[in-house]
């Protein structure tokens, strides 16, 4: 096994057989909202499992930790843990998931993890991971606040546009103290007016940060700071 990088053997290639076969409408289909929540789920089950096996991975898939080429086996996905708290965001125009989870034992984290998905599975598995040592780190204080806030699906009524998230997102994180977010990923989830930032601290190959948003009416209710240490 290639650092970081996983070889799925012949369920990737079966799965790679499966899509060249599939009409461009069907692969479409495959960034569908059902078809993510499933990635979602799948990946909650892969962290209690301990094994990025539970999850559809395609051929390859590269997975990384605030950045770095980190091996499947010896990463926080590599230790089998359930999620105290999380919530999972699902992004159909992205193609993309993203799950904020706390671990409380056997080993303290707080974890960020986008999941990008294309027509042949998995191809890379990004997590921003805070640990003890980072700053303000405490997970179980994170669980317990986590766990009295409101994190389900707005009502359809009162729902914010993905553009009308994002710039709200945009503005809230330029107003913050410290440096701005250089090389910027946004996954919108517009059922639970919620965005995932992952990026750089103040240049591309700044440290790795991320920030998961509650918006609501146009104004951020939560924000989950994710600051590993430098």
């Amino acid at each position: 096994m290639m650092i970081g990088t996983l070889r799925a053997g012949a369920l990737g290639l079966a799965g790679i057989a499966v899509a060249l076969a599939a009409p461009a409408a069907a692969q479409q289909g495959q960034c569908s909202r059902d078809k993510l929540q499933d990635v979602a789920e799948r990946y909650v089950k892969a962290q209690h499992d301990g094994s990025v096996f539970a999850l559809p991975v395609g051929e390859w898939v590269d997975y990384r930790e605030n950045y770095g080429l980190v091996s499947t086996t010896t990463g926080v996905i590599g230790q089998a843990a359930d999620f105290a708290w999380h919530v999972e965001l699902v992004d159909p125009t992205a193609c993309r998931v993203f799950v904020q989870g706390v671990i409380l034992k056997p080993t303290p984290y707080v974890v960020g993890t986008a999941l990008a998905w294309s027509f042949n599975g998995l191809g890379q598995i990004n997590s921003v991971v805070t640990q003890a040592g980072d700053p303000a780190f405490d997970a179980q204080a994170a669980s317990d606040a986590a766990g009295k806030e409101d994190w389900g699906e707005i009502p359809a009524d009162k729902r914010e546009a993905r553009a009308a998230l994002l710039a709200t997102a945009n503005a809230y994180l330029a107003g913050l103290p410290g440096p701005r977010l250089a090389d910027t990923e946004f996954t919108v989830d517009e059922t639970k007016g919620a965005v995932a930032v992952r990026g750089h601290a103040s240049a591309t190959d700044g440290p790795a940060v991320g920030h998961v948003l509650r918006i609501e009416s146009g104004k951020v209710r939560y924000d989950h700071a994710l600051t590993p240490k430098a």
